[in-house]
């Protein structure tokens, strides 16, 4: 009787069916052959590892690999080496070769084509690839910002097609007009079901308010929480009256569109509002005692709205369709424009060069001046100011002064001569510099942290012939004196250095591309 033997777990490894090559597919021909028996371990060890041929996973421990293993294998590796540098010297990798042979179908005959051409062909598709993801993501982003606006243009559309279509007209003001002689009122009277009219004369449809202009703008303020407000207006022909709604987030994912100034019908130099009156770069002027405006804007002597963007083709269709002919402007509108004109132009000739040292000095005068009561002083502080940071002469002072005083109906604030004086940047760079503001100051407080500037600058991008170290202000030079004691930067210091590089470089794509370049926009 025989008895049991225990095969060890050696053993059994031993008896399991080998695995050949062939299972594995083929072998490149440029890829060495793996000699698994001549491998050992090193001389610090007691025994070494040996590899039973034709039976991969058996391994048994035995003594070092001979002297023609070890031979064999060196002239392998020569072999290999040489086969390595022949394909380095035709432009080929290795590597390269080895996934093309890999990415084959065991199954398929022919050869892979191995020219230094397709492979040349291949890693340029490659680079250029990689550069163009370097790209991609800007353009990726600004597709973002473009439909994120879509969207916040269509949710505001519906939100005030729905505040003017709420209203029924069994609540219509005008129903109280009714036709009953007054011997016959109670002094209790009460409007009854036969004294209420089925339609009134200021009832509104869908169809009535679908023909409106839309339209973007801003406030013109020198406050951050204010200047960037995101404000939508609308003007409906039906009755020459106009609305606007602001956009609001509270938080990341709420939002909300709430009526700004209420819907009604405005003047303007005492005539109404017209659709000529709308278009971009305009100035739309309201009375600041608004139920719907900010206890901030309230203190203002009035509200001044610059239009930014405009629906043209809509714009168009609706001069069109009801007729309205060109506004013509009267003679002296025409001669205050002119005379605006030349006075910036001239001012500007003046200032190339040191236009940031100026605007800044000028903007801190201008700060000062929000400390005087008394109209007369603050005057004659201003005229002061401009003709030494700006060296304009005492006449064009006054007759700047009485334009924007006709133009605001005898409201004057200084910013508002400052600006007829200097002019603005153009509603397109005015865009890019709104969007570094916000990434600065995204709660909207008003200020800038020194800490977030110097966290999101990427060095000095401004032109080399605008700002000379000895005429303008390098920026972070700028930022660190203007914030020296409170650690911030206002909005307005903040605007009147981009005011005057504005004023340095005069091309638009110039300019837009710096901001981009320079805060990663």
């Amino acid at each position: 009787m025989k008895a049991n033997v225990k095969s060890s777990p050696l053993q059994k490894s031993m008896q399991q069916p080998t695995i050949t090559g062939a299972d594995r597919g083929p072998r490149p021909a440029e890829v060495p052959a793996l000699k698994l028996e001549t491998l050992q371990d090193t001389e610090e060890e007691d025994a070494a590892v040996k590899i039973v041929p034709g039976a991969l996973t058996a391994m048994s421990w035995g003594s070092p690999a001979s002297t023609e293993s070890k031979q064999c294998f060196a002239t392998e590796m020569k072999d290999s080496i040489k086969n390595q540098v022949s394909a380095v010297d035709n432009g080929v990798s290795l590597q390269l070769r080895y996934r093309v042979q890999t990415q084959r179908s065991p199954l398929s005959s022919h050869k892979p084509n191995l020219d230094s051409s397709h492979f040349t062909c291949k890693i340029t598709a490659q680079t250029n690839y990689n550069q163009s993801d370097t790209v991609r993501p800007n353009s990726k982003m600004r597709d973002a910002e473009e439909l994120t606006e879509d969207r916040k243009l269509q949710a505001v559309i519906e939100q005030v097609m729905v505040d003017q279509l709420s209203r029924a007209v069994i609540s219509d003001p005008e129903q109280n007009a009714v036709s009953v002689s007054p011997t016959s009122v109670p002094p209790r009277y009460r409007r009854t079901l036969h004294h209420t009219k089925v339609k009134t004369r200021m009832s509104l449809t869908e169809n009535i308010l679908s023909n409106k202009l839309c339209f973007q703008a801003r406030i013109l303020s020198r406050c951050g929480r204010e200047a960037c407000r995101k404000l939508i207006g609308f003007f409906f022909t039906c009755d020459q009256t106009l609305t606007v709604y602001e956009y609001r987030n509270f938080g990341k994912n709420r939002w909300n569109a709430l009526p700004f100034i209420a819907r009604g019908l405005y003047l303007n130099r005492g005539r109404p509002y017209c659709l000529q009156d709308i278009s971009q770069g305009a100035e739309l002027r309201f009375c600041a005692d608004g139920p719907h405006l900010p206890q901030s804007l309230r203190q203002q002597p009035c509200l001044t709205l610059r239009v930014t963007d405009v629906d043209d083709t809509a714009k168009g269709a609706l001069l069109t369709q009801f007729g309205e002919t060109l506004l013509h402007l009267s003679e002296e509108e025409i001669n205050d424009r002119n005379t605006l004109k030349e006075i910036q132009g001239a001012v500007r000739d003046r200032l190339k060069g040191h236009a940031v040292r100026n605007l800044i000095n000028l903007g801190r005068d201008l700060q000062n001046l929000h400390l005087k009561s008394d109209s007369m002083q603050k005057k004659e502080l201003l005229g002061r100011s401009l003709m030494e940071q700006l060296c304009l002469t005492q006449q064009d002072f006054e007759a700047v002064w009485r334009i924007v005083s006709r133009r605001a109906e005898g409201r004057v604030h200084p910013a508002d001569v400052m600006r007829a004086v200097t002019g603005e940047m153009s509603e397109n760079r005015k865009a890019i510099f709104l969007k570094v503001y916000v990434k600065l100051d995204p709660n909207k407080t008003g200020s800038i942290f020194l800490s977030d500037i110097e966290k999101f600058y990427r060095g000095k991008q401004e032109s080399d012939a605008a700002l000379e170290a000895d005429l303008n202000p390098d920026f972070l030079t700028f930022v660190r004196d203007a914030g020296k004691l409170t650690k911030t930067v206002s909005y307005a210091e903040f605007e009147d250095y981009y005011e005057g590089l504005s004023l340095e470089i005069p091309d638009d794509e110039e300019y837009i591309n710096n901001l981009r370049a320079t805060w990663s926009i």
